[in-house]
C-alpha cells in the first residue's frame, strides 16, 4: 500500500515516545508514594526529575493547550490503560498514477460575486486521524484503528476552475436530501469556484440521460423542502453507461448519496476509473434513513425520523387513550435490518410499553410472551401503546424470496398480524380490545431536515467536497466519535446493514421503559485462552 508503511512508522513512533515519557512520570510518581518525602535521596530526587522533566513538560503543555484556563481537577495517571500503536484506514488517492494541480488551498468566498480569498484556519495532512477504538480498560489492548480525519489540505489536486462535478442520490427518499445537494453545491461554487455542477435525475438510472446544471441560483431555499430535486431511484446501476457518461461530460467528481447498496455501485464506479486510469474522484455520502451503515456514529435524516416519529406514537397514544374499554395503539416505524429508530423513538417517547425491533425475538405466549406483556399493561393502565419495527418478525413469518426493484427482501406486515393476535388472544379470555394501526413511513421520508440534521448535512456536504478536491476517491464521508473523517467505502459496507446490539445498553434502557420481558437469548460465554507456552 502507497505510503502505509512510513504513515504506520510515523503515528507508532509518535505515540511511543509520549507513552515512554508518560512511563518515566508514573515511575517517579510511584516511587514518590512508596516513600515518605523526607526519606528520598536529594541525589535520587534529583536524578528522577531531571528524568520526568519532558513528561512533566509535555503534560503541562498539553493541559494548557487544550484548557488555558486551567483544571480545577488533579490528574490521575492510568497505568495499565494506554495506546502503542494506531493504524489508519487508508484512503485511495488519484496521484497514484494521475498528476496533481498541485495549487496551494485557500478559501476563494464568493469570486462570482466579488468575493475575496483568504486561508483556512486549519489545514489537515495524510497523518491527521482520528481514533476509531475510545473506549479503553486496564489491561486492554493498546492498539487502536484509525480514520483519516476530515477537512481540508494544504494541497488541491484538481485546479478547481476546470473542475465538472456530478451529483446523484439513489435508494429511498430521506430527510436532508435537498440540504446535502444545496452544501455540495455551495461548496463547489462559493468556495471552490469549479465549471460546472450537474444533477443526474432519477438515481443511477439517470446516467443515460442528460443531466440538469445545478446553480447557486438554483438551490435558494432547497434546505426547506423535503425530498431531493434531482430524484431518485432504485435499482437501474449500468456501469458501462455510467462510466461513458462521466467521459462524455468530462466529469473530475462524482458524489453518490445513498444507501450501503448505492455506495457498493459507487466503489465499482471508482474501481473501474483507476483501472481506465481516470483522473475522477469518486465520493459517497451515506444516507439510510434506518441508520444503518456501519461504522459511523449516525446517519443524516435519523434525528428527523425519530422527532417526526413522536406525533405518530402520540396520536397512537391517544387512540388508545380514548378507545374503551382496553386501547391500544400500533405505530409501524422504519427499520429494514435494525431497530434504530424504533428503539430511539421509544426512549424520546416514553409513553410506548412495547417495542419490537429485528434484532431481538419475538416471542408471544408464555413468561416471555408479548401478548401477556399486554393483558397486564392493559390491567395497570387501561391502555398500551406498541412500536414496530418494519422488519421484526421474520423468525414467526420466515425469509421472504420476494426482491423489490433494489434488491430488498418484501417484508412482513408484523403490525397487522400482532393486531388480529391481540384482538383474539383478548376474546379468549372473555375481554374486548380495540387496536388502531398507525403507518407514518412515507411521512416522515420525505418531511425537510431538522435543525440537527441540516447543520450535519453541511458538515458533511463541505468535507466530502475537501477529500475530493484533494484527490481522495472510493471514500465516504462520515461521523465517527463526534468527528468527521473519511472512510474507505469497501471497509463501511463491508457489515453493512449494521444492526443494534440486543446485549447493549441501548436495549436495557429500552427495557427500562417498556417493561417488556426481555427476549434477547443469553450472550455466549468467551472461550478462555490457551496458556501461552513456556518459551
Amino acid at each position: 500500500m502507497r505510503g502505509s508503511s512510513a504513515l504506520l512508522q510515523g503515528l507508532a513512533v509518535g505515540v511511543a515516545a509520549a507513552a515512554a515519557f508518560v512511563a518515566a512520570h508514573a515511575a517517579y510518581a510511584r516511587r514518590a508514594r512508596a516513600a515518605p518525602e523526607d526519606a528520598l535521596a536529594e541525589d535520587d530526587a534529583t536524578e528522577d526529575a531531571a528524568e520526568c522533566e519532558p513528561a512533566v513538560r509535555m503534560i503541562r503543555d498539553h493541559v494548557s493547550k487544550k484548557h488555558p484556563q486551567g483544571l480545577a481537577v488533579e490528574l490521575v495517571m492510568l497505568d495499565d490503560v494506554r495506546i502503542e500503536s494506531v493504524f489508519m484506514f487508508e484512503v485511495a488517492h488519484l496521484s497514484a498514477y494521475a498528476p496533481k494541480a498541485g495549487r496551494r488551498n485557500k478559501m476563494d468566498l464568493g469570486k462570482d460575486d466579488g468575493g475575496y480569498s483568504r486561508e483556512y484556519n486549519q489545514l489537515l495532512g495524510a497523518q491527521d486521524a482520528i481514533l476509531q477504538d475510545i473506549v479503553r480498560s486496564p489491561g486492554g489492548d493498546t492498539i487502536s484503528t484509525a480514520f483519516l480525519r476530515a477537512g481540508p489540505r494544504s494541497e488541491l489536486h484538481f485546479e478547481p476552475s476546470r473542475v465538472r462535478a456530478a451529483i446523484v442520490t439513489a435508494g429511498g427518499l430521506c430527510p436532508g436530501l435537498n440540504n446535502i445537494i444545496q452544501g455540495l453545491v455551495r461548496t463547489l461554487i462559493s468556495l471552490y469556484g469549479v465549471e460546472k455542477v450537474y444533477g443526474v435525475r432519477g438515481g443511477y438510472g439517470g446516467f443515460a440521460e442528460a443531466p440538469i446544471e445545478l446553480t447557486l441560483e438554483r438551490v435558494v431555499g432547497l434546505q426547506n423542502k423535503g425530498g431531493t430535486m434531482i430524484g431518485s431511484g432504485r435499482g437501474s446501476f449500468d456501469l458501462a453507461k455510467t462510466i461513458g457518461f462521466l467521459k462524455q461530460h468530462r466529469i473530475s467528481q462524482l458524489y453518490v448519496v445513498g444507501g450501503d447498496g448505492t455506495h457498493r455501485a459507487a466503489n465499482k464506479i471508482a474501481d473501474e476509473a483507476r483501472r481506465l486510469k481516470l483522473n475522477i474522484a469518486v465520493c459517497g455520502v451515506p444516507k439510510t434513513i434506518d441508520n444503518d451503515i456501519d461504522l459511523l456514529d449516525r446517519s443524516f435524516g435519523f434525528s428527523t425520523a425519530v422527532e417526526e416519529a413522536q406525533a405518530a406514537i402520540l396520536s397512537a397514544q391517544t387512540e388508545a387513550r380514548c378507545n374503551l374499554p382496553n386501547g391500544i395503539g400500533i405505530v409501524k416505524l422504519m427499520g429494514r435490518h435494525s431497530g434504530f429508530i424504533a428503539v430511539h423513538a421509544t426512549m424520546c417517547s416514553g409513553e410506548v410499553d412495547l417495542c419490537l425491533v429485528p434484532e431481538v425475538p419475538v416471542v408471544t405466549e408464555g413468561p416471555l410472551g408479548i401478548l401477556p406483556h399486554l393483558e397486564r399493561v392493559l390491567e395497570r393502565k387501561g391502555h398500551a401503546v406498541i412500536v414496530v419495527a418494519e422488519g421484526a418478525g421474520e423468525e414467526i413469518f420466515g425469509t421472504s424470496a420476494v426482491l423489490d426493484a433494489g434488491g430488498n427482501r418484501k417484508l412482513p406486515e408484523l403490525g397487522l398480524w400482532l393486531k388480529d393476535q391481540i384482538v383474539a388472544y383478548m376474546q379468549a379470555r372473555g375481554k374486548v380490545a380495540t387496536v388502531k394501526y398507525v403507518d407514518p413511513s412515507y411521512m416522515i421520508r420525505s418531511v425537510p431536515a431538522n435543525a440537527s440534521d441540516s447543520i450535519y448535512c453541511e458538515l458533511l456536504a463541505q468535507n466530502v467536497v475537501h477529500g475530493a478536491m484533494a484527490g481522495y476517491t472510493a471514500f465516504s464521508v462520515g461521523m465517527r466519535n463526534n468527528r468527521l473523517v473519511y472512510i474507505p467505502i469497501n471497509a463501511m459496507v463491508k457489515k453493512s446493514p449494521r444492526q443494534m446490539d440486543a446485549h447493549g445498553q441501548t436495549w436495557e434502557r429500552v427495557l427500562s421503559i417498556t417493561r417488556q420481558p426481555n427476549t434477547v437469548p443469553p450472550k455466549e460465554a468467551k472461550a478462555p485462552q490457551a496458556p501461552a507456552p513456556p518459551p
